[in-house]
């Protein structure tokens, strides 16, 4: 058998997933845990989902959000998921999740590759979906600060 034909029923999951995020999709009820471990879910009142699934990508997402604060991202609709499954448990535990709690806004993390497999990204950029009324209006990837700061409303 050809191995092509073998990898169909390993990649079909990952095309299914990445479809439900096109524009006039329903935008997917998604649970994680914050930075504080507190449980948080991307529903259809979410109208901006920021993902990022880089160590680049986060300090871009980082840098956009500088000044911004829960109730301020909560207020506009605004959510931030960070994949960071590929960060060595000992790494998030003693250095990387002390510096995320102390963000003033909620970092949802995907601590499993599984929990954000769906999601779609490029490389070097952050994911901006972005839903009115529980669909998906459009799918952006941006890969500076200061376009991801336009994106999201928020002033220069």
């Amino acid at each position: 058998m050809p191995i092509r034909l073998l990898l169909i029923p390993i990649l079909f999951p990952a095309f299914v997933s990445a479809a439900s995020f096109e524009t006039g999709a329903p935008m997917p009820v998604l649970t994680f845990q914050d930075q504080h471990d507190t449980t948080r879910t991307v529903d259809a009142n979410t109208s901006l989902l920021i993902f990022s699934a880089e160590r680049e990508v986060s300090a871009l997402v980082e840098t956009a959000l500088a000044d911004q604060t829960t109730d301020s991202l909560s207020a506009a609709g605004i959510q931030y998921v960070s994949d960071i499954s590929a960060m060595p448990g000992m790494v998030t535990s003693m250095i990387a999740l002390p510096k995320m709690r102390k963000r003033p806004y909620p970092m949802l993390l995907g601590r499993e590759a599984e929990e954000t497999a769906m999601l779609p990204r490029e490389p070097g950029k952050a994911t901006l979906i972005a839903s009115e009324g529980g669909s998906i209006t459009s799918v952006q990837f941006i890969g500076d600060a200061a376009s991801l700061r336009a994106a999201l409303g928020f002033a220069p």
